[in-house]
């Protein structure tokens, strides 16, 4: 499998999720989630989930386990303190106007992200 058919789920997902976040703009503020801001979670989970794939495929085709290692702990921190960094600096930004629905969503795309891009990467894998 090539890097593009891996990638396919990762961006159906991103393309169905923002359809639907934009379809269902107002029924999702009325049960309390701020659509804005879990859009705007959504591209950045998804840009997250972008550049660690790239990460670990790059680690996929490492020569020695010196860099195979370099590159998965580096797509992990990244995720990590990137994350993290988004998550506190939405709430300190946001006050007592924080939305934790919307981030709780994000959160829950985050782990439904990292399981389509670890299948991905296996799936490249396995072919190698």
């Amino acid at each position: 499998m090539n890097l593009r058919n891996s990638l396919r789920p990762i961006w159906l997902l991103f393309i169905g999720i923002n359809f639907l976040g934009l379809v269902f703009y107002k029924q999702l503020k009325t049960v309390g989630v701020n659509t804005d801001v879990f859009l705007a979670g959504h591209v950045f989970v998804f840009t997250l989930t972008i550049i660690s794939f790239y990460l670990l495929n790059k680690g996929l085709n490492a020569k020695t386990t010196f860099n195979f290692m370099s590159s998965v702990y580096g797509s992990f921190l990244m995720k990590l303190v990137f994350g993290a960094a988004a998550v506190v600096g939405y709430v300190m930004y946001a006050g007592e106007e924080k939305n934790l629905p919307a981030v709780f969503a994000n959160l829950f795309l985050y782990l439904f992200y990292t399981f389509l891009e670890m299948r991905g990467l296996l799936e490249i894998s396995k072919k190698k």
